[in-house]
């Protein structure tokens, strides 16, 4: 038989490939499998992502029955008046695509567009790019061509 209650938990990690991950509740890991992600209309979630879910306990131990309700943290956006911090350069957002976990921004006086990977985004709390979004960026150059490696957001009342 299977005992419920319901909790706020913090995602820990979550593998979208394997599609299981571990929640903490206090100084307990619960854990949690893709169905429980499918119920709620969701492919995945990030560390540090805020989930209200029911818990139920079974052979094995604790597992999410039910998402009730996700909190995501938003990375803070900056006034559009900004000045770039040193090493940081402006640029607008020319594509993203969430799925395939890149994009491009063009920045002025650059000859190719900055490549912009999903990691680098999720490390700075950022989820999506929107096309025409401006931000700074820091931008390195491995011999791949130039990556972003830092984004700040510039906020959206220009």
């Amino acid at each position: 038989m299977m005992d419920e209650t319901v909790k706020i938990g913090t995602v820990v990690w979550y593998n979208e490939k394997k599609g299981y991950g571990f929640i903490t509740v206090g100084d307990k890991e619960i854990f949690l499998h893709r169905s429980a992600l499918e119920r709620f209309g969701l492919s995945t979630v990030y560390a540090t992502d805020k989930l209200h879910i029911s818990i139920a306990s079974n052979e094995r131990g604790q597992v999410v029955k039910e998402i009730l309700s996700i909190e995501r943290a938003l990375s803070d956006t900056i006034p559009s008046d900004s000045e770039p911090l040193e090493g940081e350069i402006r640029g607008n957002v020319k594509f993203f695509n969430a799925a395939k976990g890149y994009g491009f921004v063009e920045v002025e006086n650059e000859q190719a567009d900055v490549f912009v990977h999903l990691k680098t985004l999720r490390n700075f709390g950022i989820y999506h790019l929107n096309e025409g979004q401006k931000l700074f960026l820091k931008v390195t150059d491995d011999g791949r061509g130039p990556q972003a490696s830092e984004i700040r957001l510039l906020s959206l009342d220009d």
